[in-house]
């Protein structure tokens, strides 16, 4: 069983919990004197004789009588003259004692079958009188095990039957923290077992509920309330101490331990002599948890050094998922990762988990293993329902990105896809490997500020191969060497690029797609199948060079093209003040470096319907309108979207900046 991080460790030893309804139950070993242990709770349980005769009754009365002060016999006689019968419930100070209450309870000695109902009805008392005090947090001892003659497994079941069932008819309890503190090793070792025993149940019926899942493209995705270390699964992953030392841990790596065995510290040790770098994970057999492989994780806390240590969480996960798809495993468990220790906020963690199974599941779906995820929250950390809720949320992001990415896409070139196209939430392209397409362009601005520079992206081999041949066909000049090819992967300058090619699609529903060039453009015939796939030729959308000067290169991967600045390089411009693109590039190189290395772009257009021209129009601001007025047109409303100057060799412009996105950026030399 878990720990849960906000709760304060006694003695050493860890706190476990078992949720039930809004009441969280502990136990604890120690002593039920223990200063520490009354500045944590309200109330302090003291079973007594019924004459209320704290010297004279068991070891538990003596030691609260003793550690108090006489101050709460004195307050015994005087509030209560009267000898104490089975379910009252005397309420006290707490005299020297840092509680706030002592409740008093009489608890007769158990003689036959179904006496332990007794204990049913005490504890349930105690927490009416909570209630009554609006009070939120009660320890018991362990009531009637010492001379009461009160079997310990049953004294533990009847406090959680007690409080599962006070719990689902006040579901609105102001009860939260209920201790149950135990001295006698063995005794306390029997209710720590009953504890997981009844874990179990409630995680078996929390399996019920959740066994549906969420189909995302083929894995099953669960969200679980249970133990982690009592799962069955290929693979289980979870957060362990930095050193890889479980027992130096605290909650699940002791569990971890404790349940495999001492083999698998001897396995870390063997792997791991030094500390492991943060976002990184151990892999050993599962010995005798119910599992093939362990993946011990060591992350970042969310308030240490780790700027965004939800992006490590996230990438974490990534990673341990194709470690799994090595592995050939079919299941993966993960703990809630985050949610402890690590002190992240439960919607965080919740987002970078499923994040990072998204993107292990977008690039792999294909060719994954991996039929069915999990994630197990602590049935018994007291926020576990909250952490639950959070990731069904995530679910629900998760479900809705599915239904997109899945639903049928209509054939191209119909109405039906212009509408498809025109409707679609903003995505990255489908080419793009930093900004994956399975979430929408508002999604991935959510994590980036609008300071962040855009993410300049190593690109495939296969990409470099197709752009460097288009390139050295169309430089002209054979001492060409291509440094580097990159890929600008900038959020804010596409979602406006693709919001222009969604303004062509609205067109075309209306007047259908645009009509294609008579000759086509020699980039297209260039490049590999892959890179034209990613294209939409319904609008003319197409791959041109631009050069540029090195000094304007970071300002235009960051901000785009602006046809405003065109005419302040240049004197004249033979088809008026737009941005000029070309498909060959000895044409785009006149407007590079004359030394040195040179940069080029090639660059996503949407050309949309083409203006087509071989004289010089000079004082073009924008197309000309589709009735070929001689000037500026301010009467019709149907214009050309680019012009294209056949002239040898072609130049291809648009005048809106939104209409090209500087994609890759090649560095080269003559």
């Amino acid at each position: 069983m878990h720990t849960n991080s906000n709760k304060i460790d006694f003695a050493g030893t860890r706190k476990r919990y078992l949720q039930l309804g809004r009441s969280a139950v502990s136990i604890i070993k120690g002593k039920i004197e223990d200063q520490e242990l009354f500045s944590q709770t309200d109330v302090i349980v003291n079973t007594t004789n019924a004459q209320l005769d704290l010297g004279n009754a068991g070891q538990c009365s003596k030691v609260i009588s003793t550690a108090g002060g006489s101050s709460i016999q004195a307050e015994c006689k005087l509030n209560y003259p009267r000898p104490l019968t089975l379910g009252d419930v005397a309420v006290t100070t707490s005299g020297d004692l840092k509680s706030s209450k002592v409740f008093h309870v009489y608890l007769p000695k158990w003689k036959q079958k179904g006496d332990e109902q007794n204990l049913e009805t005490t504890v349930t008392a105690c927490l009416e009188q909570m209630e009554m005090l609006s009070l939120k947090s009660i320890a018991f001892p362990a009531l009637g095990t010492h001379c009461l003659n009160y079997c310990p497994y049953k004294v533990i079941n009847a406090l959680f039957d007690a409080v599962e069932d006070y719990n689902n008819k006040h579901s609105t309890t102001v009860v939260e923290n209920i201790t149950c503190v135990i001295f006698q090793e063995q005794m306390y070792q029997t209710f720590v077992s009953e504890a997981k025993k009844r874990s179990r149940l409630l995680a078996g019926n929390q399996k019920i509920q959740a066994s549906g899942g969420t189909k995302y493209l083929n894995t099953n995705i669960q969200i679980l309330v249970g133990d982690l270390v009592l799962q069955q699964a290929d693979v289980l992953v979870y957060s362990s101490p930095h050193n890889m030392k479980l027992i130096t841990g605290t909650g699940l790596s002791t569990e971890i331990l404790k349940s495999a065995g001492s083999d698998i510290q001897d396995e870390l040790n063997r792997m791991y002599n030094e500390v492991v770098e943060c976002g990184t994970f151990a892999v050993t057999d599962g010995y005798n948890l119910r599992c093939s492989k362990v993946y011990h994780g060591y992350l970042p806390s969310f308030y240490g050094r780790n700027k965004r240590p939800e992006r490590v969480l996230s990438t974490f996960v990534s990673k341990c998922l194709n470690k799994a798809n090595e592995h050939k495993a079919k299941s993966v468990v993960f703990s809630a990762l985050g949610s402890g220790m690590l002190r992240y906020p439960n919607d965080v963690a919740a987002s970078a988990v499923i994040k990072g199974i998204q993107a292990f599941l977008s690039c792999t779906w294909t060719c994954s293993s991996i039929d069915n995820i999990k994630i197990v929250v602590y049935g018994g950390d007291s926020n576990h329902s909250k952490i639950e809720k959070t990731y069904h949320s995530e679910l629900a992001t998760i479900n809705s990105v599915k239904d997109t990415l899945n639903q049928p896409i209509p054939r191209r070139g119909t109405k039906e896809y212009f509408y498809f196209k025109y409707n679609e939430d903003p995505r990255p392209p489908t080419n793009w490997s930093f900004f994956k397409s399975f979430r929408t362009i508002k999604d991935w601005s959510k994590e980036r500020r609008s300071t962040d520079p855009p993410k300049k992206v190593q690109i495939d081999k296969d990409t470099f191969e197709s752009i460097k041949q288009l390139f050295m066909k169309t430089i002209k000049n054979p001492s060409a060497k291509i440094k580097s090819i990159t890929r600008n992967e900038n959020l804010n300058l596409y979602l406006k690029y693709f919001q222009r090619c969604q303004e062509l699609y609205r067109k075309a529903i209306v007047n259908g797609p645009c009509k294609p060039l008579a000759k086509p453009v020699l980039t297209m015939e260039n490049l590999n199948c892959q890179m034209r796939r990613v294209l939409e030729r319904d609008i003319n959308e197409v791959y041109l060079f631009h050069g540029t000067k090195q000094d304007r290169v970071k300002v235009l991967l960051r901000n785009g093209f602006d046809e405003r600045l065109a005419s302040m390089n240049f004197r004249t411009l033979r088809l008026g003040n737009g941005t000029y693109t070309a498909e060959e590039a000895s044409l785009s190189a006149h407007y590079t470096e004359k030394q040195g290395v040179r940069t080029m772009f090639l660059v996503r257009a949407c050309l949309g319907d083409v203006f087509r021209t071989k004289d010089d129009q000079t004082l073009l601001k924008r197309p000309p309108c589709k009735k070929m007025c001689k000037k500026i047109c301010t009467k019709h409303d149907e214009f050309f979207d680019s012009v294209l100057g056949e002239f040898c060799p072609r130049e291809f412009v648009v005048y809106e900046k939104a209409q090209c996105y500087p994609e890759y950026v090649i560095k080269y030399t003559l």
